[in-house]
């Protein structure tokens, strides 16, 4: 599983993705994503995306951003995200799938039928992190998003990663590795 914005495509600090011409892969994602689908291995991106229920954008702009980002990969790599999971909903609303809580995971999880113990997220923040110890997947953090600078300064994380990675591309090569 990976988090969006900040794993697959470049997060905007300080903002959203809020149109489709603002979508921009990160450097060896696409490759990344194809290589999981090269090992047998299904993709499916978890995401928090509160810009819709900010009002920001609709959920027919949201489709669009996907479709656009969909079909970025393939046309970089032939790689395909299976399914990607959202929740667009505000902190105030205390959704069980936002994450840091478990929800979207479970909810793949039950699509999907695979074990969390034996099924990676790959995010760039520490609510990623947090969502992941909570459904009980080993996670590792991305350093190409925004929460980056946590780990650079030294600080102590509110939840330590299993694993920390350059990018999309290093944390599919671990993952890999580990499998292989």
């Amino acid at each position: 599983m990976l988090d969006r914005d900040g794993v697959i495509n470049e997060a905007v600090r300080d903002g959203y993705v809020t149109s489709p011409d603002m979508v921009r892969l990160l450097p060896g994602a696409a490759d990344a994503i194809a290589g999981l689908n090269e090992a047998g291995y299904g993709v499916i991106v978890i995401s928090n995306q509160r810009c819709v229920g900010k009002g920001l954008i609709t959920q027919t702009v949201l489709n669009t951003i996907t479709t656009r980002l969909q079909n970025l990969i393939y046309e970089h790599s032939g790689g395909v995200v299976e399914r990607f999971y959202y929740c667009t909903h505000l902190l105030s609303d205390n959704c069980p799938c936002r994450k840091p809580k478990p929800g979207l995971i479970m909810a793949a999880q039950k699509d999907y039928g695979f074990d969390p113990a034996q099924t990676y997220l790959v995010g760039d923040s520490l609510t990623d992190m947090q969502a992941a110890r909570a459904a009980g997947c080993p996670n590792i953090f991305v350093r190409t998003g925004i929460d980056a600078h946590i780990l650079e300064n030294n600080q102590a994380p509110a939840c330590k990663p299993d694993h920390v990675a350059r990018d999309l591309a290093d944390a599919v090569d671990f993952v890999l590795t580990k499998a292989g």
